[in-house]
């Protein structure tokens, strides 16, 4: 009788440990595609860091897969972007000479090609989709954005994939215009 206790205290202890340390590793993997809140300075400093490593001028901070794990029924999922023209004069004098736009890739292996699947997208960018204006410009060049999607709590899971698109008006930096992509998985909203 005694043993038994034993082992079934044992075992209970060891399997709360394995659910904490799934727990923790699944938070570490998922940390960099929660939704963000606000365009503060460590968001700043975290899509800095990535104009360095992707050695591109335009970032999504998103991870590495630039996909973000998003429940049905999410309201006002923020993604971050940042981009860094090659010219600081592309924003012009008044700070509004570049702009971004957001497509909605329209294939049936995503969302928006599925029966039942999410037919309000361009309505559920809360930001807008065309010639948007950057939240934020540093004195440095560098233009800040934080784009806002709500996510439908009645389409199944799937993967939505987007396209940003950023241009500089005017001839003289028109050669400013870049693009890149990220995804939006939908995902189950479980009990949590």
């Amino acid at each position: 009788m005694e043993m038994t206790v034993g082992t079934i205290v044992t075992i209970v202890l060891l399997m709360s440990a394995l659910v904490l340390g799934l727990i923790l590793t699944r938070t570490i993997f998922r940390g960099s595609t929660e939704s963000v809140e606000s365009l503060n300075s460590g968001v700043q400093k975290e899509i800095n860091n990535l104009f360095g490593e992707e050695n591109k001028n335009l970032v999504i901070s998103l991870g590495s897969q630039k996909t973000a794990s998003v429940k049905q029924g999410t309201e006002h999922f923020g993604v971050p972007m940042g981009f860094s023209p090659n010219n600081p004069n592309a924003w012009g004098s008044n700070k509004n000479g570049c702009f971004y736009n957001i497509e909605v890739v329209d294939k049936t292996n995503y969302c928006v090609g599925m029966e039942g699947g999410w037919d309000t997208v361009e309505e559920d960018i809360l930001t807008g989709t065309n010639k948007i204006p950057f939240d934020e410009i540093t004195p440095d060049g560098n233009g800040y954005a934080l784009i806002k999607i709500d996510i439908p709590k009645d389409i199944p899971p799937c993967l939505q994939r987007f396209t940003v698109l950023v241009g500089c008006t005017g001839t003289q930096y028109s050669d400013e215009a870049t693009k890149t992509y990220f995804d939006i998985e939908v995902i189950k909203k479980g009990l949590f």
